[in-house]
Protein backbone atom coordinates (compact mmCIF):
# COMPACT_ATOMS: atom_id res chain seq x y z
CA UNK A 1 0.00 0.00 0.00
CA UNK A 2 1.69 3.23 -1.43
CA UNK A 3 0.42 5.79 1.12
CA UNK A 4 1.71 9.74 0.97
CA UNK A 5 0.57 12.66 3.77
CA UNK A 6 -2.46 13.24 2.30
CA UNK A 7 -3.55 10.12 2.43
CA UNK A 8 -3.03 10.37 6.54
CA UNK A 9 -4.15 13.74 6.70
CA UNK A 10 -7.36 12.23 4.74
CA UNK A 11 -7.73 9.86 8.28
CA UNK A 12 -6.88 11.98 10.61
CA UNK A 13 -9.92 14.44 9.05
CA UNK A 14 -11.98 11.83 8.85
CA UNK A 15 -11.67 10.53 12.97
CA UNK A 16 -10.66 14.10 14.66
CA UNK A 17 -13.17 17.03 15.16
CA UNK A 18 -12.67 20.34 13.00
CA UNK A 19 -10.76 21.92 15.63
CA UNK A 20 -8.26 18.61 16.92
CA UNK A 21 -7.34 18.33 12.99
CA UNK A 22 -6.50 22.21 12.65
CA UNK A 23 -4.11 21.04 15.76
CA UNK A 24 -2.35 18.16 13.93
CA UNK A 25 -2.11 20.21 11.18
CA UNK A 26 -0.16 22.94 13.08
CA UNK A 27 1.43 20.12 15.34
CA UNK A 28 2.80 18.63 11.55
CA UNK A 29 3.55 21.76 10.08
CA UNK A 30 6.28 22.33 13.50
CA UNK A 31 7.39 18.82 12.92
CA UNK A 32 8.55 19.35 9.42
CA UNK A 33 10.00 22.27 10.89
CA UNK A 34 11.80 20.05 13.51
CA UNK A 35 13.17 17.50 11.20
CA UNK A 36 16.16 19.05 9.45
CA UNK A 37 16.89 21.12 12.70
CA UNK A 38 17.41 17.35 14.24
CA UNK A 39 18.17 15.22 11.59
CA UNK A 40 14.92 13.50 11.14
CA UNK A 41 13.03 12.02 7.92
CA UNK A 42 11.02 14.33 7.08
CA UNK A 43 8.08 12.53 5.97
CA UNK A 44 8.16 10.49 8.97
CA UNK A 45 8.53 13.29 10.96
CA UNK A 46 5.27 14.91 9.34
CA UNK A 47 3.13 11.87 9.31
CA UNK A 48 3.71 11.70 13.32
CA UNK A 49 2.46 15.44 13.34
CA UNK A 50 -0.45 14.43 11.81
CA UNK A 51 -1.50 11.13 13.23
CA UNK A 52 -0.60 11.98 16.81
CA UNK A 53 -3.99 12.17 18.04
CA UNK A 54 -5.69 10.14 16.00
CA UNK A 55 -7.39 8.41 19.42
CA UNK A 56 -8.15 11.12 21.04
CA UNK A 57 -11.86 11.82 20.17
CA UNK A 58 -12.15 8.17 20.92
CA UNK A 59 -14.36 7.35 24.31
CA UNK A 60 -13.06 5.98 27.54
CA UNK A 61 -14.88 3.22 27.43
CA UNK A 62 -13.57 2.69 23.20
CA UNK A 63 -10.15 3.21 24.95
CA UNK A 64 -10.35 1.03 27.59
CA UNK A 65 -11.92 -1.68 25.26
CA UNK A 66 -8.97 -1.55 22.70
CA UNK A 67 -6.36 -1.82 25.04
CA UNK A 68 -7.83 -5.13 25.68
CA UNK A 69 -8.00 -6.11 22.11
CA UNK A 70 -4.54 -4.90 21.45
CA UNK A 71 -3.31 -6.16 24.79
CA UNK A 72 -1.92 -2.99 26.24
CA UNK A 73 -1.25 -3.32 30.22
CA UNK A 74 -2.72 -1.47 32.12
CA UNK A 75 -0.42 -1.24 35.14
CA UNK A 76 -1.57 2.04 36.94
CA UNK A 77 -4.67 3.91 37.53
CA UNK A 78 -3.49 6.52 35.33
CA UNK A 79 -2.87 4.28 32.54
CA UNK A 80 -6.96 3.69 32.17
CA UNK A 81 -7.15 7.97 31.46
CA UNK A 82 -7.79 9.19 27.92
CA UNK A 83 -5.15 12.36 28.34
CA UNK A 84 -2.67 9.29 28.74
CA UNK A 85 -3.91 6.41 27.18
CA UNK A 86 -4.89 8.04 24.09
CA UNK A 87 -0.77 7.92 22.61
CA UNK A 88 -0.69 3.74 22.45
CA UNK A 89 -4.09 3.33 21.58
CA UNK A 90 -3.62 5.75 18.89
CA UNK A 91 -0.13 4.10 17.47
CA UNK A 92 -1.80 0.17 17.70
CA UNK A 93 -4.70 2.08 15.79
CA UNK A 94 -2.56 3.67 12.93
CA UNK A 95 -0.54 0.11 12.65
CA UNK A 96 -3.85 -1.94 12.37
CA UNK A 97 -5.61 0.64 9.66
CA UNK A 98 -2.20 1.43 7.90
CA UNK A 99 -0.37 -2.21 7.78
CA UNK A 100 3.23 -1.33 7.63
CA UNK A 101 4.57 2.12 9.36
CA UNK A 102 8.03 2.98 10.20
CA UNK A 103 7.77 1.62 13.62
CA UNK A 104 9.30 5.12 15.07
CA UNK A 105 6.57 7.12 13.96
CA UNK A 106 4.55 4.51 15.98
CA UNK A 107 6.65 4.93 19.42
CA UNK A 108 6.90 8.50 19.33
CA UNK A 109 3.32 8.41 18.86
CA UNK A 110 2.87 6.21 21.26
CA UNK A 111 5.22 7.64 23.73
CA UNK A 112 3.43 11.51 23.39
CA UNK A 113 0.86 11.28 26.19
CA UNK A 114 3.42 10.13 28.63
CA UNK A 115 2.60 6.70 29.25
CA UNK A 116 5.18 3.15 28.83
CA UNK A 117 8.69 3.34 30.51
CA UNK A 118 11.29 1.97 29.09
CA UNK A 119 14.30 3.11 26.49
CA UNK A 120 12.95 4.99 23.63
CA UNK A 121 13.63 4.25 19.68
CA UNK A 122 14.30 7.58 19.10
CA UNK A 123 14.78 10.55 22.43
CA UNK A 124 15.01 12.98 19.55
CA UNK A 125 11.62 11.74 17.27
CA UNK A 126 9.76 11.62 20.21
CA UNK A 127 10.90 14.92 22.53
CA UNK A 128 10.28 16.45 18.93
CA UNK A 129 6.50 15.18 18.71
CA UNK A 130 6.12 16.56 22.38
CA UNK A 131 7.61 19.98 21.74
CA UNK A 132 4.74 20.24 18.35
CA UNK A 133 2.40 19.32 20.51
CA UNK A 134 2.65 22.42 22.36
CA UNK A 135 4.36 24.80 20.21
CA UNK A 136 1.73 24.51 17.03
CA UNK A 137 0.39 27.76 16.34
CA UNK A 138 -3.24 26.93 17.57
CA UNK A 139 -1.52 26.81 21.18
CA UNK A 140 -2.23 29.96 23.02
CA UNK A 141 0.68 29.36 25.42
CA UNK A 142 2.56 32.22 24.47
CA UNK A 143 4.74 32.34 28.22
CA UNK A 144 5.31 28.93 27.54
CA UNK A 145 6.12 29.56 23.59
CA UNK A 146 8.87 32.40 24.46
CA UNK A 147 10.64 30.21 26.81
CA UNK A 148 10.38 27.11 25.16
CA UNK A 149 10.61 27.82 21.25
CA UNK A 150 14.44 29.61 21.22
CA UNK A 151 15.84 26.66 22.87
CA UNK A 152 14.01 24.12 20.52
CA UNK A 153 14.58 25.40 17.50
CA UNK A 154 18.31 26.09 18.72
CA UNK A 155 18.59 22.17 18.89
CA UNK A 156 19.12 22.45 22.29
CA UNK A 157 17.25 18.94 22.73
CA UNK A 158 17.86 18.30 26.33
CA UNK A 159 17.69 21.81 27.72
CA UNK A 160 13.81 21.92 25.64
CA UNK A 161 13.19 18.47 27.51
CA UNK A 162 13.99 19.91 30.67
CA UNK A 163 11.96 23.27 30.41
CA UNK A 164 9.13 21.18 28.66
CA UNK A 165 8.56 19.47 31.91
CA UNK A 166 9.30 22.15 34.00
CA UNK A 167 5.94 23.74 32.52
CA UNK A 168 4.11 20.99 32.44
CA UNK A 169 3.61 19.33 35.59
CA UNK A 170 2.34 22.79 37.23
CA UNK A 171 0.36 23.20 34.20
CA UNK A 172 -1.44 19.73 34.64
CA UNK A 173 -1.93 20.52 38.69
CA UNK A 174 -2.77 24.11 38.08
CA UNK A 175 -5.75 22.98 35.36
CA UNK A 176 -6.56 20.29 37.97
CA UNK A 177 -5.37 17.51 35.04
CA UNK A 178 -3.85 13.92 36.38
CA UNK A 179 -0.49 14.33 36.64
CA UNK A 180 1.34 10.59 35.07
CA UNK A 181 4.07 9.46 37.45
CA UNK A 182 6.09 8.91 34.06
CA UNK A 183 5.80 12.78 34.06
CA UNK A 184 7.92 13.15 37.26
CA UNK A 185 9.86 10.15 36.59
CA UNK A 186 11.07 11.92 33.32
CA UNK A 187 11.24 15.19 34.84
CA UNK A 188 13.46 13.89 38.02
CA UNK A 189 15.87 11.57 35.68
CA UNK A 190 16.19 15.18 33.62
CA UNK A 191 16.99 17.29 36.91
CA UNK A 192 19.53 14.67 37.42
CA UNK A 193 20.95 15.27 33.86
CA UNK A 194 21.06 18.88 34.53
CA UNK A 195 22.75 18.82 37.58
CA UNK A 196 25.32 16.73 36.03
CA UNK A 197 25.20 19.11 33.09
CA UNK A 198 24.55 16.26 30.40
CA UNK A 199 21.27 17.10 28.84
CA UNK A 200 23.23 16.95 25.82
CA UNK A 201 23.65 13.49 25.51
CA UNK A 202 20.53 13.11 23.35
CA UNK A 203 20.63 9.06 23.00
CA UNK A 204 20.52 9.03 27.00
CA UNK A 205 17.63 11.22 27.64
CA UNK A 206 14.63 9.96 29.28
CA UNK A 207 11.08 10.00 27.39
Amino acid sequence: MNLDINDYMAFAEHLLTSQRFEHSLGVMQVMDELASIYDLNKTNAMTAGILHDIAKEFTSDDLIKLAGEYNIMLCTEYDRIPLFLHGPIGARYIAQNFGKMDSMILDAISRHSYFGEGMALSPSFCWCLRFADLLEPTRDWEELKNQLKPVVYSGEIGEAAYLLMKWIIPFHESAFLPVHPNMHRVFNQLSTLKDKESLSEVNHLPV
